[in-house]
This record gives structure tokens, C-alpha cells and sequence, in this order.
């Protein structure tokens, strides 16, 4: 029986799983593979967090096939090498993978794969296991295929006779060095600190189905209302971003189980079932903007260097030697060293938290939003490029084509950690303090922590002049236009958004025009 690779690219998980249905279908053996490639070990963007995430999950997906006697063999090696090596071991004929919405190095790694099957005459079947559309797709079109893609729900995972085809050979086998046997994070060359091992998220396709399980039966229920808070979004919030990020679950399942779950509570009439229903569907938005967000890169590769609205590439960064500071936590405002500290533990922060500490960097700090894509990626356990470099970008005011946001540390901390709670927890120097000293730290610093870098308000109003000296230039204008076409959401009209932004002759053409610059320069406290 002729012999075709499934290459195991962060999809470690057996339901839901295209490319490794197509390749059971194709009637083959399937040689499950997953590579360490020492390219994507040693790139900018990789951490002890992520190496970790593929080792666990790795194991767990061994143990799913050991039951059939299958196993996955993994190769210390870049594809091509890799490729190259097997196939005089093992003969195949076609590679099963999924679609990678990727960084630059996997990126290139894709391409040079793709020239290496041209070559060799193997067939590379690519399948897509998010709702994210190659080929030059059609922002007003997307929405329909996205609901298409998901309407069709997540596929079974095989069952036991077609998982006995699952083989790696002796021969294939013995290529497989003594650290792809039994992975560990230091065999590849990374390290995690001993708190970082305590507190980082466990990532696998067993870990995941308990995850989904737990919060749409018992923690989902304040999701609305309970993200925000960096303290209450541990428990609140889903917790899926790993799994959706290392495939160890998918968009699809999450968005099917869900919907189950609304099911079983729509005619419950009690105010927790009202409240379950309301964050329901706020979880199912999100799910939605996710693909949304990740389009982005697959459409525009280039935006993981350069601002999408090429505009802003002229923004003034006066403020890179910032930059040290405040990865390390040592800014002077509690929250913002608070956020910093407990993602280099722990790998998570909520969104808000996310798009508040970019905000301190880039418009507080005025740090180049490039020099903090590839620190922060390493730090972030759920590091997928294409929500990373798009949110990042958004949060940043490149894209051009949304309200800037421009976070106060002050008003965040008296928001949403007013009894310091998530202070005290990661800044050891202010848990003696009171509560209303570290919210009054920025008016009378507290006595053993630094005082804040910078003057926010002044700084930020500094940002704001900046950034609207750019985004009135008409050329700015016919880009914001431009990324709009390309990248902008398109929402149904009728609703609030639509008719207020949307002139009446785009309205007809499902297009709008990018909003228009705020009067110059009224300084905001953090508004949202």
C-alpha cells in the first residue's frame, strides 16, 4: 500500500482534523511527522512557552494513537532536509497539512517546501482548518464563506480502523534522534523558569475538550462582564487562545459546542440563563473576529514588518530607550508592571490588558510598535502571528482605519484592579502599600517604586499631535481607503456602526469610506 505524510503542524489533535481525513481517505498508510525545525527554534519570535506547547501536546496526541498501535515520529531537522531524508527511507507520494497562517520564517519555509514537491514530483495536499480564505479573497464576500466553513461543523475524529493505517515504519523510524523520542523544551535548545513551568497553561487535545468542557458548563456564565478585569478573566474567560493557537482544538468545535450549549438553554427563563445567553454570544463574536483578524496576515504578509497603511511608517518613535523598561515591568505605573510581570510568568493577559500595555508602550512610551512585536510574541503562550501582528498593529493606530485608543494607566488601574488586587499579586515592592497609595502613585510616588517614565498626559497628547498630522494628509486618506478595501470589516446594514460611518453611495456598494479624523488634539483619559 503506497505510503503519504501527515505533517503534524500545530493541529495536535485527532477531531476536526482535515488534513489528517484527507489523508486517511486517500486509501494510503499515513506517516504521521512533526518537525523541531531548528529555523523556527532560533527565530525571534520563539519562546520556552511555545516549545513547551508543542512537547506536551505532541505527547498527548502519542498517547491518543498508542491504543492502535501508532505513533508520530518527530525529526530534529528544517522540512526540506527532513523531507529529503525520509523519502529515501520511507517512499511516499503526497504530504497532508493544513494551512498555516504563519510568521515570515514559516512563511518562507512553505515556499521552499512547495519547490522541493514541485521538484521531487510529491503532491502537497494543503487543507484549511480555520476560517481564513487564500487566494486574493473578497472582504465582501468573506462573511458568507466563513459562515459556510462553520456551518458545516467540525469533523469526527477517525475511528479505530482507519487509525490502524496510521504507521511509522522501522526504517522511518531510525531516523528519529534520542531527542525527538522523548522531547524536552532544553533539547531544543529553550529553557522555562520554575514558576513559568507552575503557571503556564497545559496545552493538549485532552486538556483542551476539558477547557471547552468547564466553561461552557460552570466558569463561561460571566464571561460578559468578566473579561475585562485582569483578576477576573483567569476564571471568566475562556482560556482556549492556546489551544486554538498550538491546534489542539479549532475554531469550528468551539463555535459548534457553543452553539449546543445555547441550545440547551433557550427557553430557560432564569436570570442565569439569561446571563449564560448573553455571554454565549459574545464568546461566538469573538470567534468570528478571530478569523477576521487573522485574514489580515494571510491576505498582507508584509504587515509583520511594515504598518498596514504605509502612512504611518512616519510616526515619530522618540522613545525606544523605553523599551528594556518596560518588558521588564519597571515602568512606574502599577498596572502596566503589573501586566508585564504576569504575562513573563504565565503566558496570558486578557484582551484588554493586551491592547493596554501596547498602548503604554507605543502612545505613553512612544516605543516603535515593531521593536515590541517579536519580545512580546515570546512571551505570549498562545502566540499565533496572525491575531499577534494584526492586533498589535490595530492596537498601535497603523491600520488607519479605526478610533485610536489611547489607554490612561491611571483610569485603567481605578477600572479594573481598584483595590490593587492584581497589583500587589505581581509587584512584590507595593503589597505593603494601601490601595489608594498605589492609585495616587502617579501624584505621590510610593516609597521604594520608581516613578512612571513618562508623563502620560503630556506624552499622549504629544502621540495624538503626531498621529493626526499624519492621518489628515490626504495621501494618508486614499491608504485608509485603500487597507479599508482590503482588510476592513463589512457589517450588515442597519446596524449603529453602518449607517453612522458609512455615506449613502458607499452604502450601496457594500463599501465606506475610513471615518474622518477627530477635531485636533482633545486629549482623552483613557476612553474606550
Amino acid at each position: 500500500m503506497a505510503t503519504v505524510l501527515w505533517w503534524v503542524k500545530s493541529d495536535f489533535r485527532l477531531a476536526d482534523n482535515p488534513a489528517l481525513t484527507a489523508a486517511l481517505n486517500s486509501g494510503s498508510t499515513v506517516l504521521p511527522v512533526y518537525l523541531f525545525e531548528p529555523a523556527v527554534l532560533r527565530a525571534e519570535e520563539t519562546s520556552g512557552f511555545h516549545v513547551a506547547a508543542w512537547v506536551e501536546a505532541l505527547g498527548d496526541l502519542r498517547g491518543r494513537l498508542r491504543p492502535h498501535s501508532a505513533d508520530v515520529l518527530a525529526l530534529h531537522a528544517d522540512a526540506v532536509e527532513a523531507f529529503g531524508r525520509l523519502r529515501e527511507a520511507v517512499p511516499f507520494e503526497a504530504i497532508y497539512s493544513h494551512e498555516e497562517i504563519g510568521s515570515a520564517v514559516t512563511f518562507a519555509r512553505d515556499h521552499a517546501v512547495g519547490d522541493w514537491c514541485r521538484a521531487e514530483g510529491v503532491a502537497w495536499h494543503e487543507h484549511r482548518q480555520t476560517g481564513v480564505f487564500r487566494g486574493g479573497i473578497d472582504r465582501n464576500t468573506r462573511g458568507r464563506r466563513w459562515r459556510q466553513f462553520t456551518a458545516a461543523g467540525p469533523l469526527p475524529a477517525p475511528d479505530g480502523t482507519a487509525l490502524a493505517r496510521v504507521r511509522v515504519p522501522e526504517a522511518a523510524h531510525a531516523l528519529q534522534p534520542p531527542e525527538g523520542a522523548r522531547p524536552t523544551v532544553e533539547a531544543f535548545g529553550h529553557r522555562l523558569t520554575d514558576a513559568q513551568r507552575d503557571l503556564r497553561q497545559p496545552v493538549s487535545e485532552t486538556a483542551a475538550e476539558a477547557t471547552l468542557s468547564s466553561f461552557l458548563t460552570e466558569r463561561g456564565v460571566c464571561y460578559s462582564g468578566g473579561i475585562s478585569s485582569p483578576n477576573d478573566a483567569f476564571v471568566c474567560g475562556s482560556r482556549l487562545s492556546v489551544h486554538l493557537a498550538w491546534g489542539t482544538l479549532t475554531g469550528r468545535q468551539a463555535y459548534a459546542a457553543t452553539e449546543a450549549r445555547q441550545a440547551e438553554l433557550k427557553d430557560q427563563p432564569s436570570e442565569e440563563a439569561k446571563q449564560w445567553r448573553k455571554s454565549l454570544r459574545s464568546f461566538k463574536s469573538r470567534l468570528h473576529w478571530r478569523d477576521h483578524f487573522a485574514q489580515r496576515l494571510e491576505t498582507e504578509p508584509q504587515m509583520e514588518h511594515a504598518p498596514l497603511n504605509a502612512a504611518y511608517a512616519a510616526l515619530p518613535t522618540p522613545g525606544d530607550e523605553h523599551l528594556e523598561a518596560w518588558l521588564a515591568g519597571a515602568t512606574g505605573w502599577p498596572l502596566v508592571d503589573a501586566c508585564m510581570r504576569c504575562v513573563a510568568e504565565t503566558g496570558f493577559l486578557n484582551f484588554r490588558m493586551r491592547a493596554f500595555v501596547t498602548s503604554a508602550a507605543v502612545h505613553s512610551l512612544r516605543i516603535d510598535w515593531r521593536k515590541t512585536l517579536y519580545p512580546m510574541a515570546r512571551r505570549w503562550a498562545d502566540y499565533a502571528p496572525g491575531i499577534h501582528i494584526s492586533q498589535t498593529q490595530m492596537q498601535a493606530g497603523v491600520v488607519g482605519i479605526n478610533q485610536l485608543r489611547v489607554y490612561s494607566p491611571d483610569k485603567q488601574l481605578a477600572d479594573h484592579d481598584a483595590d490593587a488586587v492584581f497589583v500587589k499579586r505581581w509587584v512584590p515592592e507595593l503589597r505593603d502599600a494601601p490601595a489608594e497609595a498605589i492609585l495616587n502613585h502617579h501624584l505621590d510616588p510610593v516609597a521604594g517604586y520608581p516613578a512612571p517614565l513618562a508623563d502620560w498626559r503630556e506624552s499622549s497628547k504629544a502621540m495624538r499631535a503626531d498621529y493626526y498630522a499624519i492621518k489628515r494628509l490626504p495621501e494618508t486618506r486614499a491608504l485608509a481607503e485603500q487597507v479599508y478595501e482590503r482588510h476592513g470589516s463589512r457589517r450588515a446594514p442597519g446596524s449603529r456602526t453602518w449607517k453612522s460611518n458609512t455615506p449613502k453611495k458607499a452604502r450601496k456598494t457594500g463599501t465606506r469610506k475610513p471615518e474622518k479624523a477627530p477635531k485636533p488634539a482633545p486629549l482623552f483619559d483613557g476612553q474606550e
